[in-house]
């Protein structure tokens, strides 16, 4: 007897969900196609998987004892789909990387670079506040402050990002105070909203504003800066990206509580398919490259008029 891993799929799915629709809706099957399957696997193993009750699905004890193997098939077929395009040895196709909007605003301007080191390589950038399951193969490669927990992922130091306070230059020349520690007093501020506290720079602003939350608040680094570009207050940002902003001015050194320490993360059947190796080694050369600026480094023409 040979088992079908599309059947097994169904299988899993109607354990887990509990009902033949919503294992469909997993699975971007119809419902008609998920009981066919679930019946043929029925059929094959002469056995009754489900008990149908009015609260759904339940597992009769020949489904629960099958479950775990399920979940192994599903783990297997995981590491195949991972190891596969290592099997092709060639330095082309397209390779996803996970990250937030302050990593994706850092290496948007620098695409032209690695595409021209990599001209055979396609990039897909997806932004994202969640982390990526690379075990499934959500992304390749991801980039993210935290280290993964999770059983064969490997990361790799990329940088740190510097943070430090800027306004627009118009706002600081209407507010005197946002040259001085009274900014924390007498200026507007913008900031992250309470679900992206955990923003880098929100808590530490927190603690300055002695209880006072930020006039405006978001949930995306990018749109906090623009609103700093129309005058809207003062606001923590990366170094990297404020300083080549001529409308913005750095009203402190960087940060040294705020820190923000990238890692490139990938998992262990991935890190040598030559095309991810290839992005792993470019973006480390970037990040290398670029260590100066990201580290809060003055841009030359600040270093000239200092």
């Amino acid at each position: 007897m040979s088992l079908n891993w599309d059947d097994m799929r169904v299988f899993l799915a109607v354990a887990r969900e509990g009902s033949l629709s919503a294992a469909a809706r997993r699975l971007g099957v119809t419902q008609p196609t998920a009981g066919r399957r679930l019946r043929a696997l029925e059929e094959s193993l002469s056995a009754r998987l489900f008990d149908r009750l009015p609260q759904g699905f339940l597992p009769t004890p020949a489904g629960s004892e099958l479950l775990p193997l399920a979940e192994a098939m599903e783990r297997s077929a995981e590491a195949v789909a991972r190891r596969q395009p290592a099997l092709a040895d060639r330095l082309h196709g397209t390779v996803r990387i996970s990250m937030g909007e302050v990593t994706a605003q850092f290496l948007a301007p620098r695409l032209p670079a690695l595409r021209a080191r990599l001209p055979e390589i396609e990039l897909e950038l997806a932004v994202s506040h969640l982390l990526a399951n690379l075990s499934r193969r959500e992304a390749d490669l991801v980039i993210r402050d935290c280290l993964p927990e999770s059983p064969g992922l490997i990361a790799r130091r990329l940088g740190r990002f510097a943070f430090a306070v800027y306004g627009a230059r118009d706002y600081v020349a209407a507010n005197p105070a946002a040259l001085t520690e009274a900014r924390f007093r007498d200026c507007a501020w913008v900031g992250y909203d309470e679900e992206h506290h955990y923003f880098s720079g929100q808590d530490w602003l927190l603690s300055r504003l002695e209880g006072r939350l930020p006039a405006v608040r978001f949930n995306d680094a990018m749109v906090l800066q623009e609103a700093l570009r129309a005058g809207t207050g003062l606001g923590v940002v990366a170094c990297f990206a404020a300083d080549t902003d001529p409308s913005l001015v750095r009203l402190t050194p960087p940060i040294e509580a705020v820190d923000s320490t990238k890692h490139l993360i990938v998992h262990q059947d991935l890190r040598r398919v030559p095309r991810v190796r290839a992005v792993m080694d470019a973006l480390v050369e970037l990040f290398e490259s670029e260590a100066e600026a990201l580290a809060g480094g003055l841009p030359e023409r600040e270093r000239r008029s200092a």
